[in-house]
């Protein structure tokens, strides 16, 4: 792309966004609380969905032990990390997860470390530093059509195949979801989480 093909392109994303956060000023975000129905799905894609918590606790983990140089300039491409297992002994890791989710890891840590430098820096007081998680039960899914989508009401095939289900990035096949009659018919899709409960995984999406 010359240079004169990038600053149109930029020029359209600019304006579409401009479009977008104009119209969705006056509307009303709300979340929606969604069961995901793992059923429908094989023991392979089951054990997938609940694998990528335990990676990103890995991965959070093995970021929270670099230092400040290392950390800054982290690859999220890097698929081969060291952490500890419960006895503290390294282990190595190959992460098989999206690199949507390693993107959403590093700059949650990223977002969590400014917001502890601007407490320090607002009370003149040291602060603890981020602790190791036992647990990951939350992974941010921030972009709709790529990291998820829906299909809801008309949508689906003609015999209603697909019809009530997410996509999620690693996951090939569609999902069933309960809860999808709480949508409004107007609603806009937006962001949303991936979150581990002991009743299941539910999917908490912004429209």
């Amino acid at each position: 792309m010359d240079e004169k093909g990038r600053i149109e392109k930029n020029n359209a994303i600019r304006e579409h966004g401009k479009q977008t956060r104009l119209r969705h000023a006056s509307m009303r975000p709300i979340v929606v609380e969604l069961k995901l129905d793992l059923k429908c799905l094989n023991k392979s894609e089951r054990n997938n969905l609940w694998m990528y918590f335990t990676q990103c606790r890995w991965l959070c983990n093995y970021l929270i032990s670099l230092d400040a140089d290392a950390f800054r300039l982290f690859n999220t491409r890097t698929r081969d990390i060291t952490s500890l297992d419960k006895d503290g002994n390294k282990v190595d890791r190959c992460l098989t997860m999206p690199a949507k989710f390693i993107q959403s890891v590093y700059s949650s840590l990223k977002r969590d470390m400014a917001s502890l430098a601007s407490k320090r820096n607002k009370t003149g007081k040291k602060n603890g530093k981020l602790k190791f998680r036992s647990e990951y039960d939350s992974i941010e899914l921030n972009q709709y059509r790529d990291t998820h989508w829906i299909c809801y009401m008309e949508e689906g095939d003609k015999n209603g195949k697909y019809r009530n289900t997410v996509h999620i990035a690693g996951i090939k096949r569609p999902v069933r979801v309960f809860g999808m009659e709480q949508i409004p018919s107007s609603a806009e899709y937006a962001n949303a989480k991936r979150v581990k409960r002991p009743s299941g995984i539910y999917l908490m999406l912004t429209c």
